[in-house]
């Protein structure tokens, strides 16, 4: 397994990831027609977007040459006042998920992070996801619930946090 920093060609890669963990993953939780008008093509050019403009941070799983999972994140976009980094996306594909993958990227995230002066972090995760416990395996601390708009409906979220984000590997 190779992790390594995401490029702008590797958004094609990262929409196709994204729109099937979304599928896999909240087939009886979000909306059925919301699911099966996901576009590849449109959050491919979003992800080029953002990784063009610096405005994300990326890295890649790569087994084999091919991606399996990305990470991206940046600086925390409400303006928290004590989590100044956060994690705006984690997808792995589901053959790859359970096998330290989800781990090795936040690590590099939480790296990268450090390195560039943002030493606390935080990630809002859907509260119908089932893998969200994974945060508090890798030390994330529950913060707090929220509320988003998800296909035009209220959908919870929980929000986890690291005040020193080099604990994620502890």
């Amino acid at each position: 397994m190779v992790i390594r920093p995401c490029q702008r060609t590797d958004a094609h890669s990262m929409s196709r990831i994204y729109v099937q963990t979304w599928r896999d993953t909240y087939l009886n939780a979000i909306p059925f027609d919301y699911l099966l008008h996901m576009s590849e093509f449109r959050q491919e050019r979003e992800f080029f977007h953002e990784l063009a403009g610096n405005l994300i941070v990326g890295f890649a799983a790569e087994e084999a040459g091919r991606m399996v999972g990305f990470i991206t994140g940046g600086y925390e976009r409400d303006g928290d006042e004590i989590y100044q980094g956060e994690i705006e996306t984690l997808y792995v594909l589901k053959d790859y998920q359970r096998r330290g993958v989800g781990r090795k990227l936040v690590s590099a995230l939480a790296g990268h992070l450090s390195r560039n002066g943002i030493y606390s972090m935080l990630v809002r995760v859907l509260k119908l996801n089932p893998y969200r416990r994974f945060y508090r395996k890798i030390n994330g601390t529950y913060l707090k619930d929220e509320r988003t708009v998800v296909a035009g409906e209220k959908i919870d979220l929980e929000v986890y946090g690291w005040l020193d984000a080099t604990l994620v590997d502890e």
